[in-house]
């Protein structure tokens, strides 16, 4: 299975949208609030071995972001870690082997990234980023 396909069942499965442009693909999942996530996923190859990597933006570094707590936030997260694009965008990432993950895992890693990236603006930025 895809990680396109993998994302339209979960979309299907939960109450996320689903779309693709080309390559890549989005879901949009709810989060409390009224606010919602976007994810966005595509295949990378690593080693000569497709990857599916999922990302989702939480906003620019700014006076709040407490770089720290990024990286000391990647030590407690299952499936996702934090990053930095280029130089000041903080970014959510998870990456899973395509051949042995289940669409419910993927969902799991979903979750985790909704609900974290959610957080994380909650936290830093007064509004809705992703």
């Amino acid at each position: 299975m895809t990680v396109h396909e993998m994302l339209q069942q979960v979309a299907l499965l939960s109450t996320g949208d689903y779309a693709r442009d080309g390559d890549i693909s989005s879901i949009e999942i709810p989060t409390p609030g009224g606010r919602r996530q976007v994810i966005l996923g595509k295949v990378d190859q690593i080693m000569d071995e497709d990857i599916a990597v999922l990302y989702t933006t939480v906003g620019k570094v700014n006076e709040c972001v407490d770089l720290h707590y990024l990286l000391a936030l990647n030590t407690s997260l299952r499936h996702s870690r934090t990053a930095l694009l280029n130089g000041d965008e903080v970014v959510l990432v998870a990456t899973f082997d395509l051949i042995n993950t289940s669409v419910k895992e993927c969902a799991r890693v979903l979750q985790e990234l909704a609900a974290v990236a959610d957080d994380l603006e909650r936290r830093w930025y007064s509004a809705d980023i992703s």
